[in-house]
């Protein structure tokens, strides 16, 4: 009986840990996380390539997060003109944001983060380590 017990919750375990293959993995490359707003942009990536995106986000949301100092902070895109990715230290990338106020304000973001958008040929998705400036439009 407690071999039958066994082999029941070695194949429990194992279904329940099969299942967990998604988690915490990147999207599907042909689908984008739909975001509250739709935020048209242009974004350049490292090797100077240029993309005209609308439903921009950063992993589906319409905010920018990153680290400023010690603190962790949230900057709405409504408040952002341009993002210019700057250089790499760690596993962060250095960026600064220029606001629609004219202030500019910079940050640290994860490089690994996801950033999605819908171009006229499909879907997109780019690292934080690969962009190197996001263009806000009117």
């Amino acid at each position: 009986m407690n071999r039958f017990l066994a082999s029941i919750l070695v194949l429990i375990s194992f279904l329940f840990l099969m299942g967990m293959g998604e988690l915490g993995g990147t999207a599907p490359a042909n689908k984008v996380p739909a975001p509250e707003k739709n935020f048209a942009v242009r974004v350049t990536d490292r090797e100077g390539i240029q993309t005209s995106l609308s439903q921009f986000s950063q992993e589906g949301k319409v905010f920018i997060t990153g680290k400023r100092g010690g603190a962790t902070v949230t900057v709405p895109f409504e408040k952002v003109s341009q993002m210019q990715i700057q250089s790499a230290e760690g596993n962060e990338v250095q960026v600064k944001l220029t606001l629609r106020t004219q202030d500019s304000l910079d940050i640290k973001v994860d490089k690994r983060a996801k950033f999605y958008g819908k171009a006229d040929f499909g879907t997109f998705q780019i690292e934080g380590k690969d962009l190197k400036t996001v263009l806000f439009l009117p």
